[in-house]
């Protein structure tokens, strides 16, 4: 997550939805995030409520800014984000672990039979579905603008506009090779994504083909 007093927004870092690149452009922008042993541990035992002064996650959600933001910053600030056709994430994903042996999920995922065992693995995972992330514990979304990435250039020419600077374009980052999405999938996958991501496919418009 970055957060910008000066440009006044809050991006939420999506996984497999080019926010590496996005974050590459973004980051001078934005508070940069406190050092030193003690600011870590009070973070991640969640004893620092200053925004200023806590270190976010590269993917924390934007309930984590919400908590420690002023109501009225919060409420004022321009809260963005990218999400991906929640069939093609997965398939990203997880070629991106496979690829990575440094990945802290590489050697579970590199025993796994296949690509529809690693859906069932993120199943109950609550990070796996961008509607958690976007969203308050009621469902509710909290942003301001949901860019997709099937559409990157002009929604990101949005953000850019909105938050006022030039619209640069985007590095290339962290980007896995996979072929065609639709190719990883049998009928079984298809309809596990489409049942327990049902939501985020409806609230995105998102199809099994596009």
């Amino acid at each position: 997550m970055l957060i910008s007093d000066s440009h006044e927004f809050i991006f939420v870092q999506m996984r497999k939805v080019a926010s590496t690149s996005m974050h590459t452009v973004l980051q001078p922008l934005c508070l940069p995030p406190p050092t030193g042993r003690m600011a870590h541990i009070k973070s991640r035992a969640r004893l620092e409520w200053n925004y200023k002064k806590h270190l976010f996650r590269t993917h924390d959600d934007i309930l984590a800014a919400r908590r420690r933001m002023p109501a009225t910053s919060f409420e004022r600030y321009f809260k963005f984000a990218f999400v991906r056709n929640p069939w093609e994430r997965l398939v990203s994903e997880y070629h991106y672990i496979l690829s990575r042996p440094e990945h802290g999920r590489h050697s579970r995922v590199s025993k796994l039979s296949g690509f529809r065992d690693f859906i069932r693995m993120q199943i109950p995972r609550r990070e796996a579905y961008q509607l958690n992330m976007l969203c308050d514990r009621k469902g509710a979304l909290l942003m301001d603008f949901v860019g997709k990435i099937e559409n990157l250039q002009a929604d990101w020419a949005t953000v850019c506009s909105t938050i006022g600077i030039p619209c640069q374009s985007l590095p290339r980052r962290n980007e896995t090779s996979y072929g065609r999405y639709q190719d990883s999938y049998d009928q079984a996958g298809i309809d596990l994504v489409a049942e327990h991501w049902a939501a985020e496919i409806e609230r995105f418009g998102y199809s099994f083909g596009a």
